[in-house]
């Protein structure tokens, strides 16, 4: 009895056991699906996740380098448009009158110009009423033998002397019985306001009239008493430039006598003589120019 309790309770065990082991496999499988599809899921959406990233990335980096495109056209275009406007491509889409009104703009412009150029350049008249008196004190007569010096350009120091005492009133100057004495300081303050070179002492001729230095009285002595006559050379002045500060004054000259002209240094006859004919003859007659600087004669031109 106690045999068969015992193996009773061995096959009660064995069942158990069996029972229990058929339980225990159930459950453990039940786990291990549960296991499988959470990993197959993590797994998946890992994968899905990764691959959305990727796509992302490649769709912004395809939005960025259009974007990149899209930006370098843009300038692109700004800079062509910018040429086309520099070089005036659209002023043929606008109103032909604004093309007239610049047109005319311009055309006034330098009408105006050529206006106040013009204006700045005084006439020939209004230059000798402003220079002409420069000539006053340079004259010479007929007779005057320097006449070879002055028409060949050559300002001699005995011509200088000749104008210098030209230019003196003669009734001023101290007179003996025959002959006239002038201080040499007198003689040199005049030549100093007609000439702005160095003055030196020295003997000339004066129309026949000799003019010697004495160095024992300091003046100049005449042999005879000093006459102006009226000079039979005519002058008249054909232009008058101005330059760096300098006055040029061309004249004709012509030898005047009983209404005939003549060239001053062949005396040979050229035509009547009226007030306004020494230009009408210039190639025939006498030419000279007189350069001025600060009110003094500095030399003769070509």
């Amino acid at each position: 009895m106690a045999r068969k309790k015992k193996e009773e309770k061995i096959v009660l065990e064995k069942s158990d056991n069996i029972l229990l082991g058929n339980m225990d496999e159930k459950k453990v499988k039940e786990d291990l699906e549960k296991y499988v599809d959470e990993k197959i899921n993590k797994v998946f959406i890992d994968e899905l996740d990764k691959a959305n990233r990727k796509l992302l990335r490649e769709k912004s980096r395809k939005i960025f380098v259009k974007n990149i495109v899209i930006i370098v056209l843009l300038l692109i275009i700004g800079f062509l448009l910018y040429l086309l406007y520099t070089n005036n491509y659209f002023d043929r889409f606008f109103n032909n009158k604004n093309n007239v009104i610049e047109e005319n703009n311009d055309v006034i412009k330098e009408e105006k110009k050529e206006e106040v150029k013009e204006e700045k350049k005084p006439t020939l008249s209004e230059l000798k009423k402003e220079y002409s008196y420069l000539l006053d004190n340079y004259v010479v007569s007929d007779k005057c033998n320097y006449l070879n010096d002055l028409y060949k350009g050559n300002l001699t120091n005995n011509l200088k002397n000749y104008y210098t005492l030209n230019s003196f009133d003669f009734d001023s100057l101290k007179k003996e019985d025959d002959y006239q004495i002038i201080l040499n300081d007198t003689f040199k303050n005049q030549y100093l306001k007609l000439f702005n070179d160095n003055y030196s002492t020295t003997n000339f001729d004066y129309n026949g009239n000799s003019i010697r230095y004495i160095n024992m009285i300091s003046s100049y002595m005449t042999t005879s008493l000093l006459k102006k006559e009226e000079s039979l050379i005519k002058r008249e002045i054909a232009d008058i430039k101005e330059e760096d500060g300098k006055i040029l004054i061309t004249t004709v000259e012509g030898f005047v006598k009983d209404n005939k002209i003549y060239n001053i240094m062949s005396n040979n006859e050229v035509n009547d003589y009226d007030e306004n004919s020494l230009i009408k003859y210039a190639d025939d007659l006498n030419r000279v120019v007189y350069i001025f600087e600060n009110n003094k004669l500095i030399d003769f031109g070509k």
